[in-house]
């Protein structure tokens, strides 16, 4: 899933506690399992932020290798690239779960009478800027996992100081990919967090 996950993470950052109601199956939503379930996603979908910023660091560590470095560091910026890979499904798996359920759970919070109007609106317009956004940021995240892959790939054909400065290219894009990527998720967790303050005095 890793190239999956964030086009299903739109569906799982406003309806995470579905997860709540699974094992019970209840038939109308919690608004503090809500909240306290988005917080919980949130909270992971910020480890994919640092893992990202411990992949980079670790590439930025390849790139300034000495001879006698390279190796090591090699190594280490595929243990990095691993647990990218990792924390990217763990979201993904709660992503997948809840994909199916997404649209009914936020149905329900359409329809409370002690709703506003502009609260009402306030909510379903955050949550289409959550799929938009997240839509974007799995379009951004492809091409960054990609671009590591590549690197990854190209250090264990040629772990050599001669190997690491011809593939500068790979490196700037492999960066600047994942600056794009960061950018995106920031604005899915602006979004995320902002549902859940609106949940929390609906």
């Amino acid at each position: 899933m890793t190239l999956r996950f964030l086009r299903s993470m739109a569906a799982c950052a406003v309806f995470a506690a579905a997860s709540t109601f699974a094992a019970g199956c209840a038939s109308s939503p919690d608004a503090k399992g809500t909240v306290d379930s988005m917080g919980s996603f949130g909270l992971e979908v910020a480890k994919v932020k640092d893992s990202i910023d411990s992949t980079v660091k670790a590439l930025e560590s390849v790139v300034q290798s000495q001879p006698a470095e390279i190796n090591t560091r090699v190594d280490a910026f595929s243990k990095a690239v691993f647990a990218l890979n990792g924390q990217a499904e763990v979201v993904r798996s709660h992503a997948q779960e809840m994909r199916t359920k997404g649209d009914e759970f936020f149905k329900e919070w359409e329809e409370p009478e002690d709703m506003s109007p502009e609260r009402r609106a306030e909510l379903t317009a955050a949550y289409g800027t959550i799929k938009t956004d997240m839509t974007a940021a799995k379009d951004a995240f492809t091409p960054f996992l990609a671009s590591l892959k590549d690197i990854e790939s190209y250090l264990k054909v040629d772990p050599s100081m001669k190997g690491i400065q011809s593939m500068s290219d790979l490196v700037k894009k492999a960066k600047g990919n994942g600056v794009q990527v960061k950018t995106l998720i920031d604005q899915v967790l602006v979004q995320v967090n902002s549902v859940r303050g609106m949940l929390t005095t609906s």
